[in-house]
């Protein structure tokens, strides 16, 4: 014969008793103990540029607000414990209440959450005009089309990671210069410059400075077409 379960706390039977030591039932429980520890406010930091969060020290695809608060809050979480997220705001700001079960365990939790703009490296980087190699297309045919390749390449790579940008692009008497983020960047538009026109490329490196005691070059390729 199965025994009956009652509450210490409020006397009421119940089919399961939940805790450690002193066992209460699934109301008494949620009203003693807190399933999740939500602090009062949460901060997310957004990139005004680009509109990624940085989450664990790295800035993450995550633009929408209900992506960057389901990240977020994923912070939280506790095993079986099941979470969903319910947002508002309220005279200019937001507040989450965080609906928590367990089993027939129940509770909910209110925060404020405050964004914080920042800039990521990436788009500070783009912004400051950084670049790391620069390709001087050159020719006696019209080179427009290819600068044109150039900039598409450029912008399709750019899609793919934020890392890789295209600085700026400089037009000038012998042809056009374009100024790329990243060396892996580089070596992908090279390569579909060797594909489609075949040209003649020769390298070359400066020096722009020292990083972590480390000299640091920019490669400077000539890329010419006849």
């Amino acid at each position: 014969m199965e025994l009956s379960k009652f509450c210490p706390r409020c006397g009421e039977e119940t089919d399961a008793l939940y805790g450690e030591g002193k066992k209460l039932c699934a109301d008494c429980y949620t009203d003693k103990n807190d399933l999740l520890d939500i602090p009062d406010k949460v901060e997310i930091d957004v990139c005004t540029v680009c509109g990624r969060m940085k989450h664990h020290g790295e800035w993450i695809e995550a633009y929408s607000v209900q992506d960057q608060l389901a990240e977020k809050f994923s912070d939280f979480a506790e095993e079986d414990v099941e979470m969903q997220l319910q947002f508002w705001e309220e005279e200019d700001q937001m507040y989450v209440r965080v609906h928590a079960s367990k089993g027939p365990m129940e509770d909910s939790y209110d925060t404020q959450v405050v964004f914080k703009n920042q800039q990521c490296r990436d788009c500070s980087k783009f912004q400051g005009g950084f670049y790391k190699a620069k390709i001087q297309l050159r020719g006696d045919t019209d080179l427009e089309p290819v600068s044109n390749d150039i900039v598409d390449k450029a912008a399709e790579l750019t899609n793919e990671t934020r890392k890789d940008f295209l600085a700026n692009v400089e037009e000038n008497d012998h042809g056009f210069d374009f100024f790329l983020s990243t060396e892996p960047m580089n070596k992908k538009i090279l390569g579909m410059l060797r594909d489609e026109y075949d040209p003649e490329i020769k390298r070359s490196y400066e020096l722009v400075g020292e990083e972590n005691g480390e000299k640091v070059y920019r490669n400077v390729v000539s890329v010419r077409l006849d």
